[in-house]
This record gives C-alpha cells, sequence and structure tokens, in this order.
C-alpha cells in the first residue's frame, strides 16, 4: 500500500447543501452513503463555490484559481495556456490520476489530454442527448465515440424517455425539467458514471504509487434523467414551500425577473416546483447509491483505509427559491453554499462538524499538502487538510468573496458575505445588502438604508480588498462607481 494517502474526490453538478441529509435541514431526501462519508469524517457548513457556473467552478477546482485567472469565466471557454491542473502537481509527488463522467472543464480539451486515465466527454457533453429516444435536450459530447452509448449498446440496453416537464415559454422547451429514463437502473447515466469510477479505481490501485480520482456526475443538474424507483421515490405534495418562493423582486436587480419569466415555470406555482424538486430528490439518491458502489470498490481493492474520499458539488440550485431555478444572475446561499463532507484517514474527529468559511478551490489546496507539497503562492486560498483531519481550530476568515461573470447575460456580479450581512455589487444595476440574520432567505434588499450605512460602507471595503488582492478585472469599475453607487 502506498505512503501516501490515495485521494477520490466525487462531484456532482448543480446540488444543494440541503439535499445531503448529513445536514440535518431537510427531512426528505435521504443520502446515506455520502452520510457515511461525514460520520468517518468531517461536515463542513461554511463551503462556498468561487462562481455559481459550471465550467468556471469546476476549472477554479482543478486549477485552484477564481474564473479570471484561469480563463474559463463562462461555460464553452477554454483554460488558459500554461495554467496548471490538480493532477500536474500530484504527479510530481508520484500520483496517477484518474478520471470519470462529466468534464466540462475545458471545451477543447479533454482529461486524456491533459494527462487523466479516462475517457472523454467535451463539450457540455449531455450523454444522452442524441442517444435516447425520447429526450429533447440535445447537447452531445464533441468527441467521439460516445462512450455511454457504447455502454448502452455493449449491455444490450435500450432505454427511452417519457414524462417530459417543461415549462410554458415557448422560447424554452428543449430543456426537460425531469423526465422518466424508461429502462433499468444500470441503463441510467449515473450508474454509468460510477462504473467508469470503479474501471478506474481497479486500474489505478493495487501498485506502489498512489492514484487521484475525480469522479463527475451529470446530475442533478437538469434534466433529471432518472428511472424508477427514484423517479417516484419522492411524493411531491409532501415538499413544502420553500420560504424565499414568495419573492416578488421588488428592489431586486431586473434580470431576476427576466430569467424566472424566461425558463416559463411561475404559471405552475408551487405545485410545478413540487413536482421537478420530488424528482431531483429522487436523482440525489440515487446518485447517493452510485457513491455507495464507489465506496465498496474502495473497500474490495483494499484501498478504503488509506483513501481521502471527499464529496461536493459545483454549485447549487436554487429549485424554487426566489421563484427561480439552476443557477445564473442572483448571488443567494442556495446556489453559492455547497455540500462537502470528507473522509480523512487520520481524522481525529470522525463525525464532527466545521464552520470555517472555506472556498472550493481551496481543496485543491488540501489534497496537495495531503499529497506531501507545498501548495504554490500564486493559488487562490489555502489549505485546510488540518481541518479534514478534525483540527477545528477556528481559521479567522471573517469572509467570502465570490463573483459570476455571465451565463445567459452578462452581469459581471462581485458578492462579500460574512456570516450576517452579504453585499452584491451589480455593475449593470442596483446593488443588494441582506442582513442574514433578520432575513436568511435574502428577500429585504436594505442596499442604501439608512439604518445599514455602516455595514454596507464596511462590505464595500472588503469587496475593494479583495478584488485588489485578486487583480479582479471589475475593480476599476466598482471603484468608479463605489461613491455614488
Amino acid at each position: 500500500m502506498p505512503d501516501r494517502p490515495n485521494i477520490v474526490v466525487i462531484m456532482t453538478d448543480q446540488q444543494r447543501i440541503d439535499t445531503v441529509s448529513a445536514y440535518g435541514t431537510n427531512p426528505i431526501v435521504k443520502t446515506p452513503h455520502i452520510d457515511s462519508i461525514a460520520a468517518r469524517g468531517v461536515r463542513f457548513d461554511g463551503a462556498f463555490t468561487p462562481t455559481a457556473i459550471c465550467s468556471p467552478a469546476r476549472a477554479s477546482f482543478y486549477t485552484g484559481l477564481y474564473p479570471h485567472k484561469h480563463g474559463v469565466t463562462g461555460n464553452g471557454l477554454s483554460i488558459k495556456e500554461g495554467v496548471k491542473g490538480i493532477n500536474h502537481y500530484l504527479e510530481t509527488a508520484g500520483y496517477r490520476s484518474g478520471y470519470a463522467g462529466k468534464w466540462h472543464v475545458d471545451d477543447t480539451c479533454g482529461p486524456s489530454d491533459l494527462g487523466f486515465v479516462g475517457k472523454d466527454f467535451i463539450g457540455y457533453a449531455f450523454p444522452g442527448s442524441q442517444v435516447l429516444p425520447g429526450l429533447q435536450f440535445g447537447l452531445p459530447p464533441k468527441n467521439k465515440p460516445n462512450y455511454y452509448e457504447e455502454y448502452l449498446k455493449e449491455h444490450g440496453y435500450a432505454p427511452e424517455v417519457t414524462d417530459r416537464y417543461v415549462g410554458t415559454n415557448p422560447g424554452c422547451q428543449s430543456q426537460e425539467m425531469y423526465a422518466l429514463h424508461d429502462g433499468p437502473v444500470e441503463s441510467c447515466i449515473e450508474y454509468f458514471v460510477a462504473e467508469e469510477a470503479n474501471r478506474v479505481i481497479r486500474e489505478l490501485s493495487g501498485g506502489d504509487e498512489p492514484f487521484f480520482l475525480w469522479t463527475n456526475f451529470w446530475g442533478p443538474h437538469t434534466p433529471c434523467l432518472i428511472p424508477e424507483p427514484y423517479f417516484s421515490m419522492y411524493e411531491p405534495s409532501e415538499i413544502p414551500e420553500h420560504p424565499s418562493y414568495c419573492e416578488t423582486f421588488e428592489d431586486k436587480p431586473r434580470v431576476q425577473s427576466i430569467i424566472e419569466r424566461m425558463w416559463g415555470l411561475g404559471d405552475y406555482g408551487w405545485e410545478g416546483f413540487q413536482q421537478i424538486a420530488s424528482r431531483y430528490y429522487g436523482h440525489c439518491t440515487l446518485i447517493d447509491d452510485q457513491v455507495g458502489r464507489i465506496l465498496a470498490t474502495l473497500e474490495e481493492t483494499g484501498q478504503a483505509d488509506n483513501t481521502i474520499v471527499i464529496y461536493t458539488a459545483d454549485h447549487g440550485d436554487c429549485l424554487g427559491a426566489h421563484k427561480l431555478i439552476e443557477k445564473g444572475e442572483f448571488m443567494y446561499d442556495e446556489i453559492y453554499r455547497i455540500p462537502l463532507v470528507v473522509s480523512h484517514p487520520e481524522c481525529s474527529n470522525p463525525g464532527s462538524v466545521n464552520d470555517d468559511f472555506v472556498y472550493l478551490q481551496e481543496i485543491t489546496c488540501s489534497i496537495i499538502e495531503a499529497a506531501g507539497l507545498d501548495v504554490p503562492e500564486h493559488l487562490d486560498g489555502q489549505s485546510f487538510e488540518t481541518a479534514m483531519k478534525g483540527d477545528h481550530t477556528p481559521s479567522g476568515r471573517e469572509d467570502v468573496f465570490c463573483v459570476f461573470n455571465n451565463h445567459f447575460t452578462t452581469p459581471n456580479q462581485r458578492m462579500v458575505r460574512t456570516r450576517s450581512h452579504q453585499f452584491t455589487f451589480n455593475p449593470n444595476d442596483i446593488g443588494e445588502l441582506y442582513d442574514l440574520e433578520k432575513d436568511p432567505y435574502q428577500l429585504d434588499n436594505r442596499f442604501g438604508d439608512p439604518a445599514y450605512a455602516n455595514i454596507q460602507t464596511d462590505l464595500m471595503a472588503r469587496m475593494d480588498q479583495h478584488m485588489e488582492a485578486l487583480g479582479d478585472p471589475v475593480r476599476g469599475w466598482f471603484r468608479r462607481m463605489s461613491p455614488v453607487y
């Protein structure tokens, strides 16, 4: 067995923190296998993504950098030439690196091009697109072959897609909110991802070299394409209305109401979101069962006792919060707080909770340190490996700084959040200021309220400091506008 730990990162796409039952905030959805990771290690309650959009967040994890530094500021872009990824650091410590599932980090290079053992899905690369009859969502992998299609043919599976659910906007009918994968569980996309992860574990384990595996599920991002029993596992009517579904968009940036209308879900009311959420919950439990299969393979190969297992997500999903779905041009906790549970072989405090502020990209810093390497000074963050081991000495970090550059529009938003307040800078619209103690669901915008003048001044000063330290390209406009914003 290698003298350094193996490292397995399991990352979902667009999973809200309250859908991991270890957090105890949602009595409905069940994720026992993910909970077992937390029981053996540490649950992090203050984990944030640096940006709530798929490719930029994943590239930030991969490189340890904010988006403007690695170059992937929106979906469909590629990492700047010369920027290193986590596997490049680990190979200097003798690690072999493997990959399974969704990539969506670089739009031109796949994981195999960058040194991973694994199969490529380049572009948005939804593996069911143009493969599963009945599915309208049409963003297949750019590369050939489609390995999921090959998997189905190899095993004789021929699933179809039924029970499509979309919004009422005629211009936005091509992306299902959810749909039934009408085939055996073994034929669904998430099962295929776990199969690939287990194949790579078996290929990389057993030698004298440690390995790093990054496994990425496509879900629970829409379309929630899931088979039975998961499709009907949770009763829609039992899902309570989110406290911020009463959102009126008064004193909010106008883009939020525009995005709400784009998806066309408002006509359905909360009952529509109950339908969506019940399938989203089922998707989370489906993924949890696949996590259990990966954990079982670590046991079977004799690697479990010497493997750091990290479960997280690139960002969250509004899922009806503020009448919104998915992520986008809005900086709310539902999409910026992320699940993070870590099981470390040297954990001295299993089953504990850490509430320090940590970032998604700092997982990379921590992995580098766990491999016995010095964390490069140019990375945007610091290691919290000692916290992964159960040391809960407070880090002293008082705030987090998050960014959003573009998705449907180009808002170039910036956000600074303390434990009690949050300020969001919207370069083309009004600012937002929330009192998180009085208004935890961020409904009441207090920006410009004289009663919050000192807090607003403090948060804007904090933002300026973060921008300066990071060389943020939005800083010039922020400084011009700050005196009159």
